[in-house]
């Protein structure tokens, strides 16, 4: 199987081609190496990216940034994407795309869990971005999975990027004070990036048959973050924690249902979150003693 991945340098990407690459071992793997100026290449500097692959993995994004930046990294990455693939990709590959549960609207109803036909109504800036890249895909005409992921932690996560369980961790093996706005009762579905992976793999390659479908993945449950401080705190680390009086912080509490990714390709996470959460704060405290 010939494979192409965006975004390989990436938390996610980064995991993914060291699984592909224990899993799959005899698959080419083709990574999209960013030009000098750090931009998406442009559809004709696809050309040789999209060529000849099996199967795609579209991971690249740009999370937070300017509005001009997120915009660009993933509406304009994706309609420069699915237009190389139209032009040149010999023969058509299967996309994997990587989007979010922020494409849904608010939830009202804390700890509600909602399924793939909840409104989409996004209320950030990246939810939309994600929502169009999603509609370019469906309305490509190739065959695609689109994968609404919840929030992905583990091992590699950014702090005050990726995850707020990567900064909570990240802080607290630095031994600095965790400021949490509200009343830290805000939850939400935190799932473990192998568990992640699992599903990426899965969907890129357990049906020979067309598939082409929105999925949801995540946990199911939810989490608050007191609830996350305190299994920092089971860990051994002394944490320190503040809060605040803001009672609007983080009301859009809610999780996956991922019954349908489930059912379609017989994937289940795996990890407690007891056990993500220690190989996590354990990765950024090896980080600090390397």
């Amino acid at each position: 199987m010939r494979i192409g991945i965006t975004g390989s340098t990436g938390f996610i990407g980064s995991h993914l081609i060291k699984t592909l690459r224990e899993l799959l071992p005899d698959s080419e793997i083709t990574t999209l190496k960013r030009s000098h100026t750090d931009r998406f290449p442009k559809i004709d500097e696809l050309r040789y990216f999209v060529h000849d692959l099996d199967l795609i993995y579209h991971i690249g994004a740009v999370n937070r940034g300017t509005n001009e930046e997120v915009l660009r990294g993933n509406i304009e990455s994706t309609f420069n994407l699915l237009e190389a693939v139209n032009k040149f990709g010999k023969p058509v590959p299967r996309i994997v795309f990587t989007s979010s549960s922020q494409v849904y609207k608010s939830v009202v109803q804390p700890g509600k869990l909602i399924d793939e036909s909840y409104k989409t109504e996004p209320t950030t800036l990246f939810g939309v971005a994600k929502k169009t890249a999603e509609d370019l895909i469906r309305l490509s005409g190739f065959e695609y999975v689109i994968m609404r992921i919840a929030n992905i932690y583990g091992p590699g996560c950014h702090p005050e990027y990726n995850s707020v369980i990567a900064t909570f961790c990240h802080k607290s093996a630095n031994g600095k004070p965790l400021m949490i706005d509200g009343d830290g009762r805000q939850s939400r579905d935190f799932i473990y990036i192998e568990d992640v992976i699992n599903a990426l793999v899965l969907a890129g390659t357990k049906n020979n048959k067309p598939v082409s479908g929105i999925y949801n993945i995540g946990t199911s449950q939810t989490t608050s973050l007191r609830q996350v401080i305190q299994n920092i705190k089971a860990s051994g680390v002394e944490v320190k924690e503040t809060y605040t009086s803001k009672e609007s912080v983080g009301q859009n509490s809610f999780s996956l249902d991922a019954s349908r990714f489930k059912k379609d390709f017989e994937w289940d996470p795996k990890t407690k979150l007891c056990k993500g959460i220690e190989n996590t704060l354990a990765w950024f405290q090896e980080s600090i003693t390397s």
